[in-house]
């Protein structure tokens, strides 16, 4: 197996086992703000380190050969974490998508909040308050699922694996290995 894929796979396993260190020791559970940015970081460092490490082996290579020598590192940890992140909502912390659900029926159940959705929003300003939690509730299940949610991380950390091994090798193109 190349090495980037083997670091890809070592950084998701590792984000997978900061997560669930999280949740047993109840760290910020209710928040993921601190959760994704290391997921960030971590699938940043894979690039990183996988690229440096392939680059300083390598005697010819071109920008295309690195930006895919960078997706090697980001593609299963992309996989790898978009996978787990179902099973995490699904089976292993539902509560997760349950409570965020909860919060916004509590929510609905004030009416100055539907009032604001109705006056801020064009589209629900001719329907009924009835209409209005019908609406929001309909949308806020479609979001906090765990199905949307691997879809969702599957289409960003493609995307950000993308952009930072462009970034990346062009990075160590110019200012590491001067080519």
């Amino acid at each position: 197996m190349k090495l980037p894929i083997k670091v890809g796979i070592v950084a998701a396993f590792l984000w997978i086992v900061l997560k669930m260190l999280g949740l047993a020791f109840n760290f910020s559970v209710e928040d993921i703000k601190i959760f994704v940015f290391i997921n960030m970081f971590l699938l940043t460092g894979a690039i990183a380190y996988s690229l440096y490490q392939v680059k300083r082996k390598e005697v010819e290579s071109n920008l295309l050969n690195d930006i895919k020598n960078g997706m090697l590192a980001g593609v299963p940890y992309t996989l790898i974490v978009s996978v787990f992140l179902y099973f995490y909502y699904e089976k292993i912390y539902p509560e997760f998508n349950q409570n965020k659900i909860h919060e916004i029926e509590l929510r609905m159940q004030n009416p100055k909040t539907v009032k604001e959705i109705q006056t801020t929003n064009p589209a629900m300003e001719n329907k009924s308050p009835a209409e209005i939690k019908r609406e929001v509730m309909a949308n806020t299940k479609a979001i906090y699922n765990a199905k949307f949610t691997m879809i969702i991380t599957l289409l960003a950390l493609m995307v950000y694996s993308t952009l930072n091994s462009m970034v990346i090798a062009i990075i160590f193109r110019r200012i590491v290995f001067k080519n």
